[in-house]
This record gives structure tokens, sequence and C-alpha cells, in this order.
């Protein structure tokens, strides 16, 4: 998977529910810095921050995951 594209995604749909890096970070439980690299499609987050930041965006892991393959 692209971490760009992957980064990416979760940036807009950050944006479209009109939350702030710290808003998510707050209800995350997600370090700031961590959102922050991972919407730059930066580091290699563990399976756990993904799925807390997933959690909180309403996202689908396996939906993304299919999306990005077919690009």
């Amino acid at each position: 998977m692209d971490l760009k594209v992957f980064g990416q995604i979760i940036r807009e749909k950050r944006n479209a529910i009109g939350l702030k890096q710290e808003e998510l970070s707050q209800q995350s439980g997600v370090a700031i810095k961590t959102i922050h690299s991972i919407e730059l499609g930066k580091g290699n987050p563990a399976l756990k921050t993904i799925l807390r930041i997933f959690n909180i965006l309403a996202l689908d892991l396996l939906i993304i995951a299919s999306k990005n393959t077919k690009k």
C-alpha cells in the first residue's frame, strides 16, 4: 500500500468531517506527531494505530486497501 495515498485518504476524510489533527489525536489516543507523519505518508504506523484512527473517521481498512491496490 502506498503510504502517501493512505495518508491522503486519512487527511481528506478528517477534513471532510471537520476535524483538526489535534481533535483526531485526542479522540483516537494517537499522538499528533504520528497523525501528522501518517498524513504526510511517512513512517510505518502499527495496525493498532491505524485502527484507532479509522475508528474515529469511520473508515474501513479493507475498502481502503482494495481501492489503493487497484491504482
